[in-house]
């Protein structure tokens, strides 16, 4: 499969994947409908399967192992922590809560962001 292609595709899909997040986190600022869109949720979920697949396609075409290369290994380990602070933001009860939750999160996208663009880490 073409490298470009899979790049272009995971590339979308991270975009999709990061509207859905904030379409449900918003959602759940206020009431909650639409996060609660059988819908909205099997997407988002779908959305996050087929953003692993093609990072693990472009890992394995473009042979590239993160534990060679540190800026991987850094943002693999963002995307866990991205995981892990959407899945505890979403079972909070206050909004001021979910509001930090909310920022936290930004910043972690963020620097995911940085990542694959600049290739160059930041801890490691």
């Amino acid at each position: 499969m073409d490298y470009l292609a899979v790049k272009h595709t995971h590339m979308a899909i991270a975009v999709l994947s990061i509207v859905l997040f904030y379409v449900r986190s918003f959602s759940r600022l206020g009431s909650g409908a639409i996060a609660k869109n059988k819908l909205v949720f099997i997407g988002s979920h779908a959305t996050d399967t087929f953003l692993l697949i093609s990072a693990f396609a472009l890992m394995a075409i473009a042979k590239i192992n993160p534990l060679e290369q540190t800026w991987l290994l850094e943002k693999i380990i963002l995307v866990v922590a991205y995981i892990a602070l959407g899945i505890i933001a979403s079972k909070q009860q206050k909004t001021s809560i979910k509001i930090v939750f909310l920022v936290v999160t930004t910043v972690v996208i963020a620097f995911i962001g940085k990542l694959a663009v600049a290739k160059t880490a930041f801890i490691l």
